[in-house]
């Protein structure tokens, strides 16, 4: 194989892998379950079991189950009113991601997707 042709397909290969939005790193569940101890644990489960010390903050394994990466990715990279202001990394974000999805079960690819709540739309008498 001529050495330019290996060139071009080194350099399409990382193209291509930036644009899939992968991070080049690999997520750390162990860091991010220290992350989660530190600015999480005061309000959310993030153990199996442990219950939430506030009645309106899901458990992890419950946003992890019901949420897609992106859509927690999005979330913890914004600031939110009832939440502190992590001013998380994309680093850290993959890490806490990787920590919710350990204590979430193995989704079954045959099962379909979760749909979302749809309330019914109020009857006029």
């Amino acid at each position: 194989m001529r050495p330019d042709t290996v060139a071009i397909g080194i350099v399409l290969s990382g193209f291509l892998l930036a644009q899939t939005g992968l991070p080049a790193f690999a997520a750390d569940s162990a860091k991010g379950g220290r992350i989660a101890e530190r600015w999480c644990s005061s309000c959310h489960a993030i153990a199996p079991g442990q219950p939430s010390a506030n009645a309106d903050a899901p458990s992890f394994a419950a946003i992890s189950t019901a949420r897609k990466v992106p859509d927690i990715t999005a979330f913890l990279s914004r600031t939110h009113p009832n939440m502190p202001d992590m001013a998380l990394s994309r680093e850290e974000i993959s890490d806490l991601i990787a920590f919710m999805q350990s204590l979430a079960p193995p989704l079954d690819p045959l099962k379909p997707e979760p749909q979302k709540d749809n309330p019914p739309k109020s009857f006029r008498g």
